[in-house]
């Protein structure tokens, strides 16, 4: 169940703002100091917390089964238009120098 959830959970003295990812079976609450829960005194807060965590993990770093992925040197000369040559049919790149550049 690949399932993103954000929502509030009444508890005693306030709210808890409780986060379910993809990568978990189940949902957590926003954890504080301590790795004790926060409560929050009103449910409003309880969910601009639940909102301002869920869009740091949608706009955070892109991961893979727990590993940043990060760009190789071979898709850098890709995507970056770093000027090499590539014979047909082979896999070494030859690096163009120009002149006058």
């Amino acid at each position: 169940m690949n399932e993103f959830a954000g929502y509030t959970r009444p508890v005693p003295g306030g709210h808890w703002g409780m986060l379910r990812f993809a990568r978990d079976g189940h949902p957590k609450p926003i954890m504080g100091e301590g790795d004790r829960p926060i409560v929050f005194a009103t449910e409003l807060e309880a969910l601009r917390a639940v909102n301002r965590h869920l869009l740091a993990y949608f706009n955070g770093d892109y991961r893979r089964d727990g590993a940043k992925l990060e760009a190789s040197s071979a898709g850098d000369a890709l995507f970056n238009l770093k000027p090499f040559v590539k014979q047909r049919g082979k896999e070494r790149r030859t690096i163009v120098e120009r002149i006058g550049a």
